[in-house]
């Protein structure tokens, strides 16, 4: 009886690791690819743009952030930043509805010599008071979106009126 306890037992065993060989042979089902948040773009020339956006060139802190300050100071290492991460966020609700540029961008230069710009915006959310701020970027790149082929592209902050984001879920 014991011996057909060992053997049921290492059936078993047999039965388990050929299982299981055969899902580490399967392929796993692949992680959709990360996009850029969807913005749509209006220009100075009133053209409308449809944009994944994937990247902010010329950032200082860091290009998948859209970083925000409430006032200059001296030293770059000394702004308080307000960052809004690019990627999407299922568990984060991006609660910035538009971002309208009100002035042409200003130059600031760092102490280790290199100069950023800064664009007085104000950030209009979904929900709550407008709030005026500086944008740090050069300018904004991804994909576009909508008819035809997608391709790269990348605008320059001083080209932009307003930036919208969709709304929520929409």
């Amino acid at each position: 009886m014991s011996y057909l306890r060992i053997a049921a037992g290492g059936c078993l065993i047999l039965a388990a690791l050929s299982l299981g060989a055969a899902r580490a042979e399967s392929p796993a089902p692949k992680a959709p690819k990360t996009k850029g948040t969807p913005v749509e773009v209006l220009t100075q020339n009133n053209e409308v743009i449809k944009l994944e956006l994937r990247e902010v060139v010329d950032a200082y802190s860091d290009p998948t952030r859209l970083s925000f300050a409430k006032k200059l100071e001296p030293k770059m290492s000394q702004i308080t930043w307000f960052e809004i991460p690019i990627e999407p966020n299922t568990k984060r609700r991006l609660n910035i509805r538009e971002i309208r540029l009100a002035d042409t961008g200003q130059k600031f230069k760092d102490s280790d010599g290199r100069e950023y710009f800064f664009y007085s915006v104000v950030l209009v959310p979904w929900d709550g008071v407008t709030a005026s701020w500086y944008w740090q970027a050069g300018s904004l790149s991804g994909v576009t979106r909508g008819q035809g082929a997608a391709k790269p592209l990348s605008i320059p902050l001083s080209d932009i009126k307003v930036v919208r984001f969709p709304k929520p879920g929409a």
